[in-house]
């Protein structure tokens, strides 16, 4: 079975994107997303950092985030039990003894650790650039026809322009648009912007042949 690693590589090299396209979209350090790819979770953060990452990286690259890191969790707690050593029971009790004091702070220690990963998550969403994902082209090509369809999927409250013309994005986070082709080399520029001016912008270079 491919692991996480595996599956985001093959998926961001499917698409096209640059480890340079990754890391401006999703504002992960480059060295980290190699270190994802390879599956080498010691050159990273804490877990949850982790995790953040491989949401925030599944989800620019148009993948379900909750499978990608359902699969992750399972690949990481194997891996941890593979890697832990055996421990003796201890012959004697430990000193350490519960009591309701221990327990309120474990529970505030909790409350507050949740209010901060949930403002950091908002924090992020917010600033993050929109996932932009384009279906055709998927790549540079080579065409015969005058007019080519360019069409994909972002965040349904991102707005999205080709060559700085804006065009509609349906309440799914759908676009669609008709582009006509000159003789010789076509560049197209598909940018996303988010509410707050946050853009990912993807470029594509079409030639059209007699």
């Amino acid at each position: 079975m491919r692991t996480v690693g595996q599956l985001l590589k093959e998926d961001r090299l499917k698409k096209g994107f640059t480890l340079e396209q990754v890391e401006k979209a999703t504002k992960i350090r480059a060295k980290f997303i190699t270190a994802i790819e390879t599956d080498n979770y010691q050159k990273l953060p804490a877990a949850p950092y982790i995790q953040g990452f491989i949401k925030n990286y599944s989800e620019f690259l148009g993948l379900s985030s909750p499978t990608i890191l359902a699969l992750f969790r399972r690949q990481f707690i194997e891996r941890k039990r593979q890697n832990q050593p055996q421990i003796e029971e201890p012959l004697t009790k430990s000193a350490w003894q519960l009591t309701p004091n221990k327990v309120i702070f474990v529970l505030v220690v909790i409350l507050v650790l949740g209010l901060l990963g949930y403002f950091y998550n908002q924090y992020q969403a917010l600033h993050r650039p929109p996932p932009l994902t384009l279906e055709n082209p998927k790549a540079d090509i080579v065409v015969h026809e005058e007019i080519l369809p360019v069409f994909g999927r972002t965040d349904p409250d991102a707005t999205v322009s080709i060559n700085q013309e804006p065009i509609l994005v349906k309440s799914d986070g759908r676009f669609y648009k008709d582009i006509p082709l000159t003789l010789g080399s076509n560049t197209l520029v598909i940018e996303s912007t988010s509410r707050i001016g946050e853009k990912t912008t993807l470029i594509r270079r079409v030639t059209r042949a007699p």
